[in-house]
């Protein structure tokens, strides 16, 4: 699970902050990724024994994704009583679809449901890190413009990521525009 909630707003006092709280959610989720890639191949090798043969086993393993195949909800019967067709299965008794529907859900239990399962997730990280990138690359932008001191960020951030920002010029940086300095200098004659 995330840290955090997947919309809220956060504030912060420099650009520095949001690149640094930035930084660390890329780190976080590319330790996932690296995770469930490892798991991945680890479960790839030892079922290359018995499913190497298997279509979807060898689109695993070149990396190809699999074609998204949802589970379809029970059709309702006719009034006409009529027989309900059976799913097709496919070599050794194999159902073709490996997914169950159930309520919200889709269940498996087979070893290409684990394998997809791990690289559908693996897949959403790798956009959300991209993501991540594209906005700390913004903001470091941001910053080189010079955009900072004396502002504060009210940032709107939706499923872990920066959407929209709020600049708001900081009590100190207000007071500081609107002071008047003067100095008096006294000048003296000498007389020999």
């Amino acid at each position: 699970m995330t840290r955090r909630s997947s919309t809220e707003i956060m504030e912060f006092n420099s650009l520095q902050e949001v690149v640094t709280m930035l930084e660390g959610e890329i780190s976080h989720y590319q330790t996932l990724k690296d995770t469930y890639s490892t798991q991945l191949g680890i479960l790839l090798r030892e079922a290359e024994d018995k499913h190497r043969d298997e279509e979807w086993f060898k689109k695993l393993s070149l990396g190809e994704k699999l074609p998204k195949e949802k589970a379809k909800a029970p059709k309702k019967e006719k009034k006409g009583g009529g027989a309900k067709k059976k799913g097709k299965k496919g070599k050794k008794g194999e159902a073709k679809e490996n997914w169950i529907p159930f309520q919200d859900l889709q269940l498996s239990s087979t070893v290409q449901g684990e394998a997809e399962l791990m690289f559908e997730a693996i897949d959403q990280i790798a956009a959300k890190i991209e993501e991540l990138q594209a906005s700390k690359t913004a903001m470091e932008e941001l910053r080189n413009v010079g955009l900072g001191g004396d502002v504060s960020y009210m940032i709107f951030i939706r499923e872990g990521a920066p959407k929209r920002i709020v600049f708001k010029l900081s009590e100190a940086g207000a007071m500081e525009k609107f002071v008047f300095a003067r100095g008096f200098t006294a000048i003296s004659l000498l007389q020999p």
